[in-house]
């Protein structure tokens, strides 16, 4: 008898445990459901006047009126001193947001993966450069030690800035869910340390190569011919010390790189540059010119390396094979084949400079 008391004890505990759970569920459920029951009743209270029809203020909300003028940076009155103190709020400032978050955000990444994708099928297609001759053992001086120096100065300086660059464009977005909150913050903080102070050193080999290299790149006929007869596609076409495409990329450094340089030292010293717009414009133009210039860098890469072999043996080692010179610039081997050495004297102590260059002054 006892035992049947027990478990009629318990099944009566089991129930009554039921039923309570049965009931927090359904109350959750239903609970957040009253609040459109206050929001009715509370609306079917409201004076008959705020019932009216938006005629009865001649077709304008008056309070839309006023944040319509706001959304449009109408000037107020304040005792704030500072640019744009007496603006209520900015209307540049969300036409900025859509901007950066809208087509730069969405397109950037697609065109960086088209100037990949067409610098791959390129090389599918082309195969690579022109085929050299046998090697002869003879090499001839093309880039001295100061122009390499320089040339790799600005080229880490680029490869630093584009990485820290687009980790704060697209971090929020794609590294936050691979190092989470905590780490993004860290790499952000480092990120735009490194941007800030990395550009400012970056300027200056901007303007050292421009002043270094111009007079290897002014434009000539030859470079016409060079682009008409597909020098671009990896087809012998006569070349000077640079040749078409060296010069174009020459070109766009320049433009790339002052603008880009212009737009970021007014962006690092916004107290010399106090308006707000003028901050969110430099950095959109900053931004989608550095990414323009990323992707053609791309081509320039490639180039460098499977596009025309041989090629970075001038920017490593300061010369290049005779056969490599007789190849892709033929015009600039004969005016410097007197200048040749064998390849066993090419160490770095031994192997000449280039003429004219400042290490050979």
């Amino acid at each position: 008898m006892e035992k049947q008391s027990n478990n009629s004890k318990s099944r009566k505990t089991l129930r009554r445990i039921g039923w309570m759970t049965a009931f927090i569920v359904v109350a959750a459920m239903v609970a957040p459901l009253s609040g459109y029951v206050y929001v009715a009743m509370a609306q079917s209270d409201e004076p008959a006047q705020q019932a009216q029809p938006a005629d009865a203020w001649g077709g304008v909300n008056p309070r839309s009126e006023v944040w319509r003028q706001a959304r449009q940076a109408y000037e107020g009155v304040t005792v704030v001193q500072g640019p744009s103190a007496n603006v209520i709020m900015s209307s540049s400032g969300e036409t900025f947001r859509q901007i950066r978050n809208g087509p730069l955000s969405t397109y950037a990444p697609w065109y960086m993966a088209l100037m990949l994708g067409a610098v791959g099928l390129f090389f599918i297609i082309s195969g690579g450069g022109e085929k050299l001759g046998n090697a002869s053992g003879k090499r001839v001086p093309r880039w001295s030690l100061f122009d390499r120096i320089l040339h790799w100065y600005v080229a880490i300086l680029f490869i630093a800035l584009a990485v820290t660059g687009l980790s704060l464009l697209f971090g929020r977005a794609v590294l936050i869910p691979i190092m989470g909150p905590e780490g993004f913050a860290a790499w952000a903080y480092a990120a735009k340390n490194i941007h800030n102070y990395g550009g400012a050193f970056f300027v200056v080999g901007v303007v050292l190569m421009i002043v270094a290299w111009m007079r290897y790149n002014i434009p000539s006929k030859v470079d016409v011919q060079w682009f008409v007869k597909g020098g671009m596609f990896g087809k012998h076409a006569p070349a000077e010390r640079m040749n078409g495409g060296e010069k174009a990329w020459f070109w766009l450094n320049v433009g790339a790189g002052l603008i880009v340089s212009a737009t970021g030292i007014m962006m690092i010293v916004p107290q010399f540059f106090e308006s707000r717009e003028l901050f969110q414009i430099n950095l959109i133009v900053h931004a989608v010119v550095a990414i323009l210039w990323l992707g053609a860098s791309f081509g320039h890469m490639y180039m460098a390396t499977l596009g025309a072999p041989g090629s970075m043996d001038g920017m490593i080692k300061g010369h290049v094979s005779k056969e490599w010179a007789e190849v892709h610039h033929d015009i600039w081997y004969d005016e410097v084949k007197d200048q040749e050495f064998d390849a066993e004297d090419a160490a770095p102590s031994r192997a000449p400079e280039p003429k004219g260059s400042p290490s050979a002054a």
